[in-house]
């Protein structure tokens, strides 16, 4: 079954804002396994949207419209929606509650009138009781032409809550139906520090050994993410198992150093479990320079964390680099800021404050500027001191923007903690 996006708003469509609506839905559809063949965009507009809705209607299957059913004027996607569908629009009662649920003072006739417009649904419509929000969202089962609607908020939050609950369990449901016997199970394996290329050339051989067991690969990248989408098809959730994990197995042998976790998993809540699993009492800090405590913050975002995270300091000027690292002055000036002598200065030092079993420093430039001389833009040293005093240095070159660099940069030295944890576990 294939299915559409139609994402309401005329600051979509101006530049105003960036549709990630449109990026989380098709992600979500991908990773189980739905084909998206169609994103539209369309302003506020009763014609443009039903128009939108009614060219959808004749390429899909499954249509999932975002936007358009606040209390505003320019809310107009239930009255698009109807007119498109020949439907009137009729108040449903039980819907008053969460369309009035932000109003703690009296209400003028005018302004409860107003909010109840999220009160009033397409003819013959299921509606969808917001858990966050005042917005209703709605279902539209079209039984002679074997197409569903779905109409849900274009607020990002009550957008994702609603998709989440009520609208994805329901596709995969009928994609399944649409498939007779056929099943479909999905994995989603996360990894870092290696680009979207490099990871195809890796596994191109498998590809092909997927297809032959009906399993598809697919991937999705972002700034220091990129996701193996492993979705397949066969008529028992056995065999989808089996062949999801022998496909997973297969990928692990070729590019297992950069996979840190698999479906919705963070890195720092990977590095949390291998600290748990390595059966030893270890604990970490870090000393951070151009990620600013982005990485101290990753880390201590995690329930827990307070057993294993010492502590950490941002270092992010040379004077604190020297008061509160005691970093050597002499090194400073004759390598700089950035290099590789400075980072594994920090990483030890930072080691010896907290009394760690672990430390990780970085530094580097984030951009725009530079000011050391022939260095450039992305360059990023960043060291591991381990338990037994040595350390382990990395040079890598990040592209992006300056949050991007960051990012990355958070991800990859999280990701070789990890790693280092892992390997000594098995010595």
């Amino acid at each position: 079954m294939k299915s559409a996006i139609i994402c309401i708003g005329t600051e979509l469509n101006l530049g105003l804002i960036v549709n990630t609506n449109a990026a989380y839905i098709s992600e979500k559809l991908a990773e189980n396994g739905i084909e998206c063949n169609l994103i539209i965009t369309v302003k506020d507009d009763e014609k443009d949207i039903s128009d939108a809705l009614n060219y959808s209607l004749c390429q899909s299957d499954l249509i999932i419209i975002s936007g358009g059913l606040g209390p505003t004027d320019d809310d107009v996607t239930r009255k698009a929606v109807s007119d498109a569908l020949g439907l009137k629009l009729y108040k449903d009662d039980k819907l008053d509650i969460t369309s009035l649920r932000f109003i703690k003072k009296v209400l003028t006739d005018e302004l409860k009138n107003r909010l109840l417009r999220q009160s009033f649904i397409p003819e013959g419509s299921i509606p969808i009781i917001p858990d966050i929000g005042s917005a209703s969202g709605f279902i539209i089962n079209l039984k002679e032409k074997s197409k569903w609607i779905f109409s849900i908020p274009g607020v990002p939050k009550e957008m994702k809550d609603m998709f989440d609950k009520n609208v994805l369990p329901k596709l995969i449901e009928l994609t399944n139906q649409g498939n007779g016997n056929i099943k479909i199970k999905r994995k989603v394996l996360l990894t870092t520090g290696i680009s979207e290329s490099e990871i195809e050339e890796y596994i191109k051989d498998i590809y092909v050994e997927g297809e032959k067991l009906g399993v598809k690969i697919g991937i999705t990248a972002s700034p220091g993410l990129i996701k193996l989408i492993i979705v397949s098809k066969s008529i028992s959730n056995e065999l989808n198992n089996k062949n999801i994990e022998n496909i997973s197995k297969r990928i692990k042998e070729k590019i297992n150093t950069y996979i840190y976790g698999e479906d919705e998993d963070i890195v720092a809540n990977s590095l949390k479990k291998s600290i748990i699993n390595s059966d030893k009492k270890i604990t970490i800090s870090i000393a951070e320079s151009l990620t600013g405590g982005l990485i101290s913050s990753m880390v201590s975002d995690i329930p827990g964390s307070s057993e294993y995270f010492s502590g950490s300091i941002v270092s992010y000027s040379n004077y604190s680099k020297v008061k509160l690292l005691d970093i050597n002055q002499d090194d400073l000036k004759k390598y700089g800021a950035v290099s590789s002598k400075v980072c594994q200065e920090m990483a030890l030092s930072a080691k010896k404050i907290f009394n760690s079993d672990y430390a990780i420093s970085v530094t580097g430039f984030a951009g725009p500027t530079v000011n050391e001389k022939g260095k450039d833009i992305g360059l990023v040293y960043s060291c591991i001191a381990l338990p037994d005093g040595n350390t382990k240095i990395f040079e890598n070159k990040f592209m992006g923007t300056r949050t991007e660099i960051k990012f990355r940069v958070s991800q990859f030295i999280l990701n070789k903690l990890r790693m280092e944890i892992e390997n000594n576990k098995k010595l």
